[in-house]
């Protein structure tokens, strides 16, 4: 059974071989999948549990290693093209750890 994301290419999964190693594959507009290395940062689960205070999350990441922004619908491709993520669970685009936070300002309310 295929799944179809919801978000359209270019986006990273990943694939656990027989061995139980886990194998990166970026997926492009195209349909074609090329290796690739694992995401810079990802985000923990909704459903997980917040690490306690003073305690990072299971990945080594801090649990706020990500800014949250409020895009209007309207403007989501412009977020898109600057670097913004979406998160289909949440529901929310973010800005990826390591990426300038600058020009999203009118999305986290940081230049008002």
């Amino acid at each position: 059974m295929s799944i179809t994301p919801p978000f359209d290419p270019p986006y990273k999964m990943s694939t656990v071989l027989a061995d139980g190693s886990v194998q990166w594959m970026e997926v492009r507009a195209d349909g074609s999948m090329v290796e690739a290395s694992a995401p810079a940062v990802m985000l923990p689960a909704a459903d997980a549990p917040a690490p306690r205070a003073g305690q990072s999350s299971p990945s080594g990441q801090s649990a706020r290693a990500v800014t949250v922004l409020n895009v209007p619908f309207a403007e989501k491709d412009e977020a898109k093209q600057l670097g913004a993520r979406w998160d289909p669970k949440r529901r929310k685009w973010y800005i990826p750890a390591g990426v300038d936070a600058a020009p999203f300002s009118r999305w986290t309310g940081a230049g008002n």
